[in-house]
């Protein structure tokens, strides 16, 4: 089987459940198709290492850029049309990416309750894991909450936690809330291995916590309030909407 999928990093792992629920986990073919309506276009040079993350799962077989025109066994942008139709008229904006997706596909919604990202060879960075994408973005496209108690966070787990992310993502993060040690990652896949070393991840709604919420980690959650698309109900997950939640012990 093939399954093509045009979205953002975060997009695109979000629509692993479902792949892997069609393909009944038989190893399937994962194609990115580069389009104009994304972030950004997901040209090969964008990818970030995902094609090594995807490989690295025992449902997919390969990862390649789509070439234009070719057939599919499944269309993984089909939720969008309905998905914007009901943005257009205010409904549907907390309504989670891969139940869009589970959905289109007539996949049961359960299936993100399970785990379905494996990473065999984490890094033990760190227990805590911080990110916080956005940085050098356009307005619209920062998912940030500016109620989240990051102060708070940053002294809880000081001496405890690394950021991962861009140089600037860091810079940003460290000036607004105090240094926390920069673990450099060359790709996302290298991220991911750093994310499943840790007991806790921390962070707003971006690849890195996608990559979290398919490890089934401890999860703190920056919500973002304009578009709480991200949001798991289950064990081990705070939601941050505002200053007032409760924070784990390690």
């Amino acid at each position: 089987m093939t399954f093509k999928h045009a979205g953002d990093l975060g997009d695109i792992i979000y629509s692993l459940p479902v792949m892997r629920a069609l393909c009944n986990g038989q190893p399937s073919e994962f194609l990115i198709e580069a389009v104009s309506y994304t972030r950004q276009r997901l040209t090969p040079d964008k990818w970030c290492g995902i094609d090594a993350l995807l490989r690295s799962q025992p449902y997919v077989s390969d990862v390649r850029a789509y070439v234009p025109g070719e057939p599919v066994t499944r269309n993984l942008n089909d939720f969008r049309a309905r998905l914007h139709q009901s943005l257009r008229v205010g409904i549907g904006k907390d309504k989670h990416l891969t139940h869009w997706m589970c959905e289109a596909h007539c996949v049961h919604p359960q299936v993100i309750l399970e785990q379905w990202l494996t990473i065999p060879d984490p890094i033990n960075g760190a227990p805590v894991v911080f990110a916080r994408a956005g940085a050098g973005r356009p307005h619209h496209q920062v998912y940030q909450n500016e109620l989240f108690p990051w102060y708070r966070i940053c002294e809880k787990y000081r001496g405890k936690a690394v950021f991962v992310g861009s140089e600037q993502e860091h810079l940003v993060f460290s000036a607004a809330f105090g240094d926390v040690p920069h673990y450099k990652t060359a790709t996302l896949h290298e991220a991911a291995r750093v994310i499943a070393g840790a007991k806790l991840f921390v962070g707003n709604q971006t690849a890195t916590h996608a990559i979290a919420e398919g490890l089934k980690k401890n999860i703190i959650l920056e919500v973002w309030r304009d578009g709480p698309n991200c949001i798991v109900h289950r064990p081990g997950v705070v939601h941050g909407w505002d200053q007032n939640i409760n924070l784990p012990e390690l």
